[in-house]
C-alpha cells in the first residue's frame, strides 16, 4: 500500500514538473517544453527542462510561432520574428479541453470541436447553452488535444517559405521587365544614334507618287527624317508617314 502511494505520489509531482514548464511552440507545429531564460529581438535564449546541467541555447524568433510561459502569458512572433502579441497574463486551460490556436496568436480552449473541409466549429465550455463558435480553417494554425497529440492545419513555415518563393518570383519577373524596357530604350537609342550618324540609303515613294532617292535617319512609325545627301554637313528633312506611300530600302 504504502509502495502505491509512493507511486502516485511521484506521479503527481511528475505531472505538476510537466505542467510548470514552459514551452516553445515552432511554426511547423512543433512543441518543446523548457525553461526560457531571456527573449531579444531576434532570438530567445532557454534551456532544457529537468536537466540542471543543460546548457544554454538559442532559436531565431522567425522559426518560432509562441512562447508560453508558466508565470506569465504568451508572447507571439510572425514570420519576420516580430512580436505580434504579448499577453502578460497566463491562460489557464482546463486539462480535459481542447486549445484551438489561430495564426494570429489567440489561445482558445475548445469543446465539442467538429471541423469540414474548410470551416472549424466548437463551444468554448461544457455548457450545453453555449453557442458554436465557427472558424474558416484558413484561419488556425494548429489544434491541440488533451492527449498531446496535434492537428496542424496551417503549417506556418510552409506556407510562408511558399510566400516568399513566389514574392522571390514576381521581383524576379518585374526586375527582368524592367531590364527588359532598359535594354529596349538602349536599343533604340543606340539605332537612332547610329542612323544620325550613318543613315540608310532608300527610296521614298509620296502617295502623289513622286519617288525620292534619300538618306533616311529616322524611320518612326508617325515621321521619317532624312537627307537628301549623305554629309554630316547636311540638312535634316521631316516628312510624316500620312504623306508616304512606301519606303523602300
Amino acid at each position: 500500500m504504502k509502495s502505491f502511494y509512493a507511486i502516485i505520489l511521484c506521479l503527481t509531482i511528475f505531472n505538476l514538473k510537466l505542467h510548470a514548464q514552459d514551452a516553445i511552440i515552432f511554426r511547423d507545429g512543433r512543441v518543446k517544453s523548457v525553461k526560457i531564460i531571456q527573449t531579444n529581438n531576434d532570438k530567445t535564449l532557454f534551456k532544457e527542462s529537468g536537466n540542471k546541467n543543460a546548457s544554454e541555447e538559442y532559436v531565431e524568433n522567425t522559426k518560432v510561432f509562441m512562447l508560453k510561459f508558466k508565470t506569465r502569458g504568451n508572447v507571439v512572433f510572425n514570420a519576420n520574428g516580430e512580436r505580434i502579441l504579448t499577453t502578460s497574463e497566463h491562460t489557464e486551460i482546463p486539462k480535459d479541453a481542447i486549445v484551438v490556436y489561430y495564426k494570429d496568436g489567440r489561445e482558445i480552449p475548445a469543446y465539442n470541436l467538429t471541423m469540414d473541409a474548410s470551416v472549424v466549429w466548437f463551444k468554448t465550455s461544457k455548457r450545453a447553452k453555449d453557442r458554436p463558435i465557427f472558424s474558416p480553417k484558413s484561419e488556425v494554425f494548429m489544434i491541440r488535444y488533451p492527449d498531446g497529440t496535434r492537428d496542424i492545419l496551417t503549417n506556418l513555415a510552409v506556407e510562408e517559405q511558399q510566400q516568399r518563393e513566389r514574392e522571390a518570383e514576381e521581383a524576379r519577373q518585374k526586375a527582368q521587365r524592367e531590364a527588359e524596357v532598359s535594354d529596349s530604350i538602349k536599343a533604340a537609342a543606340m539605332e537612332e544614334a547610329a542612323s544620325a550618324t550613318n543613315p540608310k540609303k532608300a527610296t521614298i515613294v509620296t502617295k502623289k507618287g513622286v519617288r525620292m532617292k534619300v538618306w533616311v535617319c529616322s524611320d518612326t512609325p508617325t515621321m521619317v527624317s532624312y537627307k537628301k545627301v549623305n554629309s554630316a554637313k547636311a540638312a535634316i528633312f521631316n516628312m510624316s508617314k500620312a504623306k508616304i506611300k512606301n519606303i523602300i530600302y
